[in-house]
């Protein structure tokens, strides 16, 4: 058996060698390089989306400080505005309030009243009264039983009536009435007139009796003197 050996150039000898590695290695590295990239494009994408995220959470953070701060501003500014003069207005009006009320009390006070505010005959019979009608021609005001003098009355009506009373009134058949004014000012005194109803004339002639009249600075005493005639009484009310 024959044996050739034939010599063969060691370019062409490796040529297939080295194509086919070249062949193998562009493939391999191919591959690696978009791998490559392909993760370098990934991180860089990611990258803006951390960083706008982070921009936009700050941001509304500092609006929300902004608005917040905003509304504490306009808070205290409107309170500047609209309270400081409001409690300027009621501190003013409560010291004028108090003021006045000093002075009406010390006015009140420094009133000299006279002497007969404190000494006066107490009269509280409730028959008195322009309402009282049980009976008719059970009293008289006639010096037997009636004395002159200064009357407060008390519990029975705090004054004379001012309206003619009707037949029977008070207790009697010729009920007697005031017909005059009353003095306003604590202290003073007026002079008005009594008439009495008698036989339909709401102010017999007659009968008319000039009285006076105090102011004691919360209630009124009158100066009366008897009737002259029986079945005649001073009538009141409240």
């Amino acid at each position: 058996m024959r044996t050739s050996t034939e010599v063969v150039p060691v370019s062409q000898g490796f040529s297939p060698i080295r194509s086919q590695y070249s062949f193998i290695d562009e493939r391999q590295v191919q591959p690696i390089q978009q791998g490559k990239y392909q993760a370098w494009k990934t991180d860089t994408s990611q990258e803006p989306f951390i960083s706008t995220s982070t921009i936009i959470e700050t941001k509304s953070g500092s609006f929300k400080k902004y608005v917040t701060t905003k509304c504490i501003m306009s808070f205290l500014i409107g309170f500047i505005i609209c309270g400081v003069p409001l409690a300027v207005m009621s501190a003013l009006y409560a010291q004028k309030k108090t003021s006045s009320s000093s002075s009406s009390d010390s006015s009140s006070s420094s009133v000299s009243l006279p002497s007969q505010c404190t000494s006066y005959i107490a009269n509280s019979d409730s028959t008195r009264l322009t309402t009282y009608t049980s009976c008719t021609n059970c009293f008289s005001d006639t010096s037997a039983t009636f004395t002159t003098g200064w009357y407060r009355f008390m519990n029975t009506g705090t004054r004379l009536t001012t309206t003619p009373p009707s037949y029977g009134s008070c207790g009697v058949s010729y009920p007697a009435w005031y017909n005059g004014t009353f003095p306003s000012t604590a202290g003073s005194s007026v002079t008005g007139t009594v008439c009495v109803q008698w036989s339909g004339n709401l102010c017999h002639s007659s009968y008319i009796t000039t009285i006076s009249v105090t102011n004691c600075n919360g209630y009124y005493v009158f100066y009366l003197i008897p009737m002259t005639t029986t079945g005649i009484r001073y009538c009141t009310t409240y």
